[in-house]
Parts: C-alpha cells; structure tokens; sequence
C-alpha cells in the first residue's frame, strides 16, 4: 500500500489507496487525482472555520445583559441630572455679603438625592452660627428645591462652622477654642454698657451660637447682679489648675464676683494679673463668641487685655450727653492704636 500525502502547506492528512498493478496505471492516477482533490477542499473548508473563529469571537447578545447596561447608562446619566437641577435652583439664592450665588460661595454641603421617592436633603453651612438671614436661606432653599417637577420632599438643615482666628498658635490653651473675641467698652461708667454686653451675648446664643461672657471689671463687677446661675461659685480643676465656668441659659459665665470674694480691693499691676488668670485660664471650651465687659476707663486692664487677645471687634456704648461722649471718643482712640 501506498501513502499519499497533502501539499506541505495543506494540515497533515493521510489518505489509503488500492495496491499499485503495472496494468492500471489509469486508475492509480484517477484515484491519486481524487485523493488530492479531497485534500484541497478539507484544506480550504478548514481555513474558512479557523479564520471565522478568530475574527468573530462570541459575544453574549442575552436581552438581560443588554437591558442591564441600558438601565446602568440611564440610572447615571438621571442621577447626574438630578444634582445639575438641584444645584442649578439652589444657585438662584444670593448671599448678600458676599454677593454671590450660595452655591458658588461653598455652602451646599451632603447633597443626597432619592429620585426614585423624589426626596432631596442637604445641609447649608454658613459662616457663623448667629447668621441674620439664615431662615431666609432655608425658606428659600426650600421653595426653589420643591419647585422642581419630581421633588415631593426637601430637608435642608442648617450649620455653621466660623474660621478659627489666625493667632491661634500664639494664644493662650484657654483661648485657642475660641473663634471671635468681642469687646463692650464705653471708657464711662454708668451708660449701659453691661447691659448691652450681655444683651448681645444672649441675642448670639438664642441664634445658635456658642457663647460665653467674661466680665473684666474686677473694681465692679456687673455680671453677678444681671445673671443668677444655680451654682454663683467659680470651681477649680485641681488636676489641671484651670477654672471651671459657671452656666445660664447655656452660656459660660466668668466673673470675678463669682470668686466669692465680691469686689476687689487691690492695686493696678495685681488686677491685671488676676484678669489674665480668670481670662487664660478658665476651660471655656469651643466658642463661637467670646463678649468680654471691659471696664470703664483706658488704664491698664485696657491695655492688658487688648494685649493678651486678638479682639475680632469692638462695640463702644455711648449716650447723648457731650460728657459721655468725650471719653467714648478716647476709647475709640485707643482701640485704633492698638489695633
């Protein structure tokens, strides 16, 4: 028996043929002719496979797996429209000191959105807790959100967070917490000047804010006839050595008419000492306003405490009277010195 073989560039085949007779020469070409003939047509049929399997590779075309990527594409395309329609109402609401939308001022904040149930909450945070018009940034922030077609619920809650002051480093442990100083001075006694200092720190604490009062005038001390906490007695931190606030209607209170030893009968240089005790020293813990009742006068309490503090502001209280007014003038003087 003889073995024909394919063309070399043809897969390896072999194919069986009758013996070789001298005599039939003829059919010994005829079949050799039809053996090669049927190797050329597997060669061709397994080209034509191998090249369909490699450029065509499967591909899973199951209607699931499409309507999964389609609802994929729409579920993030919605959810970015979403937060563009938000932010694009709430961009309407001007903030008036800064004159510029509330949105591009940074005070959007924990956007979250529930299309599904049409809920949107968020939170506004502003740059002080005592904000004059922050109901009306809610009122606002409410109507423009619940004006959108498919919003059926809005929650907007309001916060603050105030800059901490740039001395911060610089300043005693006691006041490091504290994020503005604001001083109630008149440089003359007798013009309401307590009166308006703790005015202003309840109006500041009945705002949000977190406040504490810190009453400077040692000679006579105001603070203890106009507040009556529970506890009227300064305490002491024995482990730290720091003075613990008295509290009403949760603001701190420090005065020295809560050391139990009522008014003061001491020199210039002592009582500036005992004022930057009661002042570095008491745990006021994190404040967003710190009002201190300055004495009346421009002496050396004045001087300390405008030394020993970075004041944020100063409110100088005055009355009609020309007398009055002349060492308010003097009081003005001096803070614009020492600034």
């Amino acid at each position: 028996m003889q073995l024909l073989q394919c063309p070399s560039s043809s897969p390896s085949l072999s194919l069986c043929c009758s013996k070789v007779q001298p005599n039939r020469g003829p059919c010994f070409l005829a079949n050799s002719l039809t053996a090669t003939a049927t190797c050329s047509c597997i060669q061709q049929q397994w080209l034509r496979s191998s090249r369909w399997v490699s450029r065509k590779p499967p591909v899973s075309n199951s209607p699931a797996a499409k309507a999964a990527s389609v609802e994929e594409s729409t579920s993030a395309v919605s959810a970015q429209t979403a937060e563009g329609d938000v932010l694009k109402a709430l961009s309407q609401i001007i903030d008036p000191d800064f004159g510029t939308d509330i949105v591009s001022c940074g005070f959007v904040k924990d956007l979250l959105i529930d299309e599904a149930l049409g809920e949107v909450s968020f939170r506004l945070e502003l740059t002080t807790p005592a904000c004059p018009i922050k109901d009306m940034f809610e009122q606002q922030a409410n109507e423009v959100v619940a004006n959108l077609h498919w919003v059926k619920n809005v929650k907007v809650t309001m916060s603050a967070q105030p800059a901490k002051p740039v001395f911060t480093g610089e300043l005693p442990p006691g006041l490091q917490t504290i994020s503005n100083i604001i001083a109630v001075s008149s440089c003359k006694g007798g013009v309401g000047k307590s009166t308006v200092a703790v005015n202003l720190a309840y109006t500041l604490a009945g705002m949000g804010a977190r406040v504490g009062i810190f009453d400077a005038d040692v000679y006579g001390p105001s603070l203890p006839t106009m507040v009556s906490p529970d506890n009227r007695l300064l305490e002491m931190n024995p482990e730290k050595r720091s003075i613990i606030p008295t509290e009403y209607l949760g603001v701190k209170l420090v005065s020295f008419g809560f050391a139990g030893q009522g008014r003061a009968i001491m020199r210039g240089p002592m009582v500036s000492g005992v004022i930057d005790q009661l002042l570095t020293t008491t745990e006021w813990g994190e404040l967003d306003y710190l009002v201190i009742d300055m004495p009346p006068g421009t002496g050396d309490i004045q001087l300390t405490l405008c030394q020993v503090v970075p004041l944020t502001a100063a409110v100088i209280v005055t009355t009609p009277q020309k007398l009055a007014f002349i060492d308010v003038a003097k009081g003005v003087r001096m803070f614009s010195k020492l600034k």
